[in-house]
């Protein structure tokens, strides 16, 4: 059954999570023929710049704070909208479970404690694509895809950031996370840098792009990337470029697609270091 008018989401941001939307809000327009409506804050709502299927109504909220706002407007303009980020809504109007049994876990967000079932939603990640309307397996299958690029703006980002031409492959890190800040930024990052011989170094943490998505034309010339738990982790899997993801312990761990060649835990980094050296020499052709 096809709806008669394009479903609504509250998704106020960050980016991070509303990349992560992006394969479901496509696979929503391709099968339904509407552009699904999402609310968006302001702050966030550049990065549907980036895409032809989505039609964002931008209010002036923050990106938590304002989803009350944001369902009154749901309600009042497109009939009604989910929120994807539930954890963010009212407990009156979410009842998961009255207590973390049966597998489940209590959540904290905001002051509210949520009831969580694990078997049907094992992460965030994919509480929000059930959401939405979509399985798990759709969320590790269907493809991110920005088809609004500007190659004007990835070619200046390039030549500003590596130069009109380089001898090296280009190693892309980024371990300035803000919502899920990583803790073993030196452990990981001195023997990184003591190869600087072999390859040239750009810490995307450092850059300022005009759109986040202008990244990608750094990502796809790239012989590899480090992103800690942030939206440059969420935005590799619209490139090629083989990564290795640092993704937080529990619940609210993303969970990376797309070229992922190694997943390490935050709290196992200090263990993992010469897995993450051998698959970043391996790069690089290092002996």
């Amino acid at each position: 059954m096809l709806p008669e008018r394009p479903p609504c989401f509250v998704l106020l941001g960050r980016f991070g999570d509303a990349i992560q939307l992006l394969p479901a809000f496509k696979a929503i327009y391709e099968r339904t023929g509407f552009k699904p409506v999402v609310i968006v804050s302001q702050d966030y709502q550049s990065i549907y710049e980036g895409v032809s299927y989505v039609e964002p109504f931008p209010i002036r909220a923050g990106w938590w704070e304002g989803v009350p706002t944001a369902r009154k407007i749901a309600e009042a303009r497109f009939g009604g909208g989910t929120v994807l980020p539930w954890w963010n809504d009212s407990p009156e109007r979410i009842s998961l479970l009255d207590s973390a049994t049966k597998g489940g876990l209590v959540l904290q967000s905001h002051g509210h404690e949520w009831g969580v079932d694990l078997n049907r939603w094992p992460d965030y990640g994919t509480s929000m694509w059930d959401r939405a309307g979509f399985t798990r397996e759709e969320m590790m299958s269907l493809p991110l895809v920005f088809d609004q690029r500007s190659p004007v703006r990835e070619k200046e980002l390039r030549n500003k950031v590596i130069g009109l031409y380089t001898s090296k492959p280009v190693l892309l890190y980024n371990f300035s996370g803000v919502s899920s800040p990583f803790g073993f930024v030196p452990e990981v990052l001195n023997p990184i840098l003591k190869l600087h011989r072999h390859f040239q170094l750009v810490d995307l943490g450092k850059i300022q792009a005009h759109r986040i998505y202008d990244l990608l034309g750094l990502y796809d010339v790239a012989t590899g990337l480090l992103t800690c738990d942030t939206s440059t982790l969420h935005l590799a899997p619209a490139s090629k470029v083989p990564y290795i993801a640092f993704t937080v312990d529990g619940w609210t761990s993303s969970v990376p697609k797309g070229n992922c060649v190694l997943e390490v835990k935050y709290n196992s980094t200090p263990h993992r270091i010469e897995s993450i050296l051998q698959v970043v020499k391996s790069w690089g052709k290092i002996a």
